[in-house]
């Protein structure tokens, strides 16, 4: 009987406290994933024309299309100038809101101009099933092989919002001269809106909305408020939903994890471990009622679906979907009918060693209510992740000096690639016993920390840690791979 008791306080508590939302849980929900497509590369980005068909991106550069139950074996366009290397290709894609009548779409990709790795966005006419009359609406933006964005989506306000990645150059975030590490705002045809925050501001770049940011691969509008958030990755763990406001720094790389600094705005929500958050949508159809209204992400690292409760601007309360049942999960779009669309990501060095074409990789999955009969093979939202947890959002303290200790800075900054025992990971070799690439001595580890190893994916920590704090971290990764 006390038990009994026990448990009716503790549910009580809960639920007057606000971090248990019984009527949020996707209870008795069931839903079948088909597979409408495999063997695809890196599917990116999804959108819906009018007429319900679909079309994707894959990251070798092809637009496709999906219509009538059938992946057209011809691309609508092959982009002829790519540039597909590590993390770089064709990325982001979305419609024009007028797209009815103007047949405009969007695409964000990689190219290279002489020894750079850059971005451009261009604008396409969708005629006949092919993309035509291609027109830049922004380029110039630096690309590396890691943290190169970008995902594109108009607001409601009909300009287009571009996210762009710190290009592993963490400190040109804070630099309102540079494009990296940015959220940016155009008119339709690339101008810049005479609202734009910075455009008083003569050493800055006009087109900037927010900076401060590490590497965004989801942008959202909320219906009803058009509020916008973005879903953020960070430096091992660290992982963001951020509130998005005109003219913000978001911190990146002076603050991260749960660091605050006047004047710097910090994360609605870090996750840590990383989830590795992509694109992001707020949920608005008729097919999943549990979800309506929720902030929704794909999870790469994580393997699954973010599902966000919001209240009053505050994330209340939070749950995975399908975790580790399909892999990475990167793309995510509501279909026409309400239903969800997703897919997988991984073919995606150095997180995965997968080969073109294993396990069927990678997919297009579609996300539906079950119909009678198919009880067998469905899948029960209620149990397909985690429980919805409650989240603390209180501000965090700020950090004291032990966070600046060099085995922190090592584990936040470095142990995703290099490994928490200096194991390396995938494509990143061993620094235990002296294997070293670069330079074992302690002025070449400095070096390199400092400078970085930019055509590697490496960033170049020079302005984000102090002289001391460099050398502290080469001393400290001396001493570890050496025991």
């Amino acid at each position: 009987m006390k038990k009994i008791l026990l448990a009716v306080t503790i549910l009580t508590v809960l639920l007057i406290s606000g971090f248990y939302h019984p009527a949020d849980r996707a209870e008795g929900t069931l839903v079948v994933v088909d597979t409408l497509a495999s063997s695809l590369i890196v599917p990116w980005d999804i959108c819906f024309l009018p007429s319900g068909d679909m079309l994707f991106t894959e990251r070798n550069g092809k637009v496709r299309k999906y219509a009538d139950g059938r992946l057209d074996p011809k691309p609508v366009l092959q982009v002829p100038d790519i540039e597909v290397e590590g993390k770089r290709g064709l990325l982001g894609l979305c419609l024009h809101p007028d797209f009815a009548r103007n047949h405009f779409l969007y695409l964000a990709y990689n190219h290279r101009d002489d020894d750079k790795s850059l971005l451009r966005v261009a604008r396409y006419e969708y005629v006949d099933d092919s993309l035509i009359n291609p027109k830049t609406i922004i380029e110039g933006i630096p690309a590396s092989h890691n943290h190169t964005g970008c995902r594109l989506k108009f607001g409601p306000d009909k300009k287009l919002y571009i996210t762009t990645g710190d290009a592993d150059m963490p400190m040109l975030s804070q630099d309102l001269k540079a494009f990296n590490g940015k959220i940016l705002r155009l008119n339709d045809d690339g101008s810049i809106p005479a609202d734009n925050p910075f455009m008083s501001n003569d050493t800055a770049r006009h087109e900037i909305w927010t900076y401060g940011h590490r590497n965004s691969q989801g942008i959202a509008f909320q219906p009803g408020t058009n509020l916008l958030f973005n879903t953020e990755h960070g430096p091992t763990g660290g992982d963001e939903v951020n509130l998005i406001s005109k003219g913000k720094n978001y911190g990146w790389p002076v603050i991260h994890h749960r660091d605050v600094k006047p004047g710097m705005t910090k994360s609605l929500m870090e996750f840590s471990p990383s989830i590795g958050p992509a694109e992001a949508l707020f949920y608005s159809g008729k097919a999943f009622p549990a979800l309506k209204g929720h902030l929704l992400a794909g999870n790469m690292r994580g393997e699954a679906i973010l599902n966000v409760t919001l209240k009053n601007q505050q994330i209340t309360a939070y749950n995975f979907l399908f975790k580790n049942m399909f892999g990475r999960i990167r793309a995510l779009a509501e279909g026409p009918d309400g239903t969800l669309y997703i897919s997988t990501s991984m073919i995606d060095p150095p997180e995965t060693n997968m080969t073109v074409g294993e396990k069927g990789y990678d997919l297009l999955l579609h996300i539906r209510p079950a119909k009678p009969g198919e009880r067998d093979r469905a899948i029960n939202l209620e149990t397909s992740g985690t429980m919805i947890q409650a989240i603390n959002n209180t501000a965090p303290k700020p950090p004291g000096n032990s966070e600046r200790k060099p085995e922190v800075l090592y584990a936040q900054l470095c142990a995703s690639c290099h490994g928490a025992s200096l194991e390396g990971k995938d494509k990143v070799p061993s620094l235990v016993d002296d294997n070293w690439v670069h330079g074992g001595q302690k002025s070449d580890i400095i070096r390199s920390i400092r400078d970085g190893i930019i055509s590697k994916g490496m960033p170049a920590w020079r302005g984000v840690l102090t002289k001391d704090e460099i050398d502290k971290i080469a001393g400290y990764i001396l001493n570890k791979g050496r025991k």
